[in-house]
């Protein structure tokens, strides 16, 4: 049991001096000048968490029921970062004009009618040891067809919504042909050494618009 214990600790103090290692590495190489230190690839995930009053839209049954998936490249440069983003979204997103036309929730009546995407540019700055901060500004155009999740249904993804319901707004008005908006995100990361060049880059974040919460990881070389 002692023994267990020992190990466990030993391997706790090694991967904090690796950790501690890459750290300072990744410092040095960054302010030294040198230029490219790296890039990276990943996937975010987002949850919505902001949605209009009165709600008029599908069942939300957890965080993740409304959000989106975001496609990410990272360079990295000195302390400073640029990122692209590209983003697959399944948003709730209301949108009612003079004319009286809405921007339906997505999934509903029998389409993916509402579904959006949205590009990103990001930049970001190495602020202390390995933790960049990443502001990011994105356009949300819409409609589009789906990249991700296309074997699943509208009902499905719009669980807990009466399509059939006449008295629905979105069944007594006409349809937004589309749909664009700017959106912007503020997120960290750290990237942590796995072997040789490669690490991981976890990363959190929240996109402002529609409150989306962000959490991911990357693969940085």
């Amino acid at each position: 049991m002692i023994s267990k214990i020992i190990i466990k600790k030993e391997l706790f103090i090694l991967i904090l001096i690796s950790f501690s290692s890459f750290s300072q590495d990744w410092n040095d190489r960054a302010g030294s000048g040198v230029g490219l230190n790296g890039f990276s690839l990943g996937l975010i995930l987002q949850g919505q968490t902001k949605y209009p009053k009165p709600y008029l839209g599908p069942k939300v049954s957890g965080l993740y029921n409304d959000g989106a998936y975001h496609f990410i490249l990272d360079i990295y440069y000195n302390r400073f970062l640029i990122g692209f983003q590209l983003s697959d979204e399944f948003l709730y997103l209301e949108k009612f004009d003079s004319d009286g036309s809405v921007w339906k929730p997505r999934g509903y009546n029998n389409s993916y009618s509402s579904l959006t995407r949205t590009y990103w540019f990001t930049i970001g700055y190495n602020v202390i040891n390995n933790f960049n901060i990443k502001f990011g500004a994105g356009l949300r155009i819409g409609p589009k067809r789906q990249l991700t999740n296309k074997n699943y249904t509208p009902t499905e993804i719009a669980y807990g919504y009466n399509y059939l319901n006449p008295e629905s707004i979105f069944n007594t008005s006409n349809p937004q042909a589309k749909f664009s908006e700017i959106d912007y995100c503020l997120s960290i990361n750290y990237p942590i050494k796995v072997y040789g060049k490669f690490g991981i880059v976890p990363e959190i974040g929240y996109t402002i618009k529609h409150g989306g919460l962000l959490t991911g990881l990357s693969i940085i070389y």
